[in-house]
């Protein structure tokens, strides 16, 4: 088997999410920056209500990092985390249920490959996901007045790759620990929307700060950098946070009764049947040799 044989499966096996998902950061890059010149003009004159400012992080929303944090950021990473499940999670559980997952273990490689070439493969497919979306900003920025430094621009984009990453991290841990792909996807998706909406709520609130630092998508935002200041700590924590998933995945993964076609409540008994019949037989036949 080459080498990297399975990462290239894995960009094969998530090209349709990956393609679809990778065109609508395009476009909603390139129509939020051609868009914003209207806007601003709409609203110079107007006095917005003060928690226009909460949602933008702060941002002068008139401005045009303050109208891309709040038309783009504040929603694209949810869709590149739906990504990260629909990969994370088909890697593994899908390929388990289609089937595939006992005739690729009976190839030569472990399971720990199985799961950090999967991994790359999956990263490399949100990272594309995100990096397209450059392009589109650009692009729309030679045509409409969208007056953002470019440097801004390009960290604030690779900021979302490591939150995508770290739910990449849970959804391929989810699918070696959990039974079925459906659980695994059930537990991501609920460990990804109720942060994102609580984040949300929360910026509105007088101390809504206090508890939304206690969710990723704070951290995760690109408030910070667009207004100039770096701010790495979260993304090396992210990173950091991703590779000891990806870890606990392969240990998770390890340990895996792999089920041909899935795992279901009738293999499960079979299996358990089967082993309870194997620790009787010793017993049984000690006592036939007694009599």
């Amino acid at each position: 088997m080459n080498r990297y044989r399975l990462v290239t499966k894995t960009l094969r096996d998530t090209r349709t999410a990956t393609l679809a998902i990778a065109a609508t950061c395009f476009a909603m890059a390139a129509f939020t920056a051609a868009l914003y010149p209207a806007f601003a003009d709409s609203f110079k004159d107007v006095e917005l209500p003060g928690f226009y400012d909460s949602f933008s992080g702060g941002l002068d929303i008139t401005t045009p990092e303050g109208f891309l944090n709040t038309e783009f950021f504040s929603w694209i990473p949810l869709l590149l985390i739906t990504l990260a499940i629909i990969a994370g999670t088909g890697t593994l559980a899908g390929e388990e249920n289609s089937g595939g997952m006992d005739l690729l273990l009976a190839q030569p490689v472990t399971r720990r490959s199985v799961v950090l070439q999967k991994a790359l493969g999956a990263s490399l497919a949100i990272v594309f996901a995100i990096v397209v979306s450059l392009p589109g900003i650009f692009l729309a920025a030679l045509f409409v007045d969208f007056d953002v430094h470019w440097a801004k621009l390009i960290f604030a984009t690779l900021n979302m790759a490591p939150l995508a990453l770290v739910y990449l991290g849970i959804s391929m841990w989810a699918a070696a620990a959990l039974p079925t792909r459906g659980a695994a996807v059930v537990v991501a998706v609920g460990l990804a929307v109720v942060p994102f909406l609580l984040n949300t709520v929360l910026a509105a609130a007088s101390i809504g700060e206090i508890f939304q630092k206690l969710t990723p998508f704070y951290w995760g935002e690109a408030t910070e950098i667009l207004k100039g200041n770096a701010r790495w700590q979260p993304a090396v924590v992210f990173l950091a946070l991703y590779v000891a998933l990806v870890g606990l995945a392969v240990l998770s993964f390890e340990r895996r009764d792999i089920d041909v076609g899935g795992w279901s409540p009738i293999s499960w008994l079979r299996r358990r049947f089967v082993a309870e019949g194997r620790a009787e037989a010793p017993s049984e036949q000690r006592e036939a040799e007694g009599r």
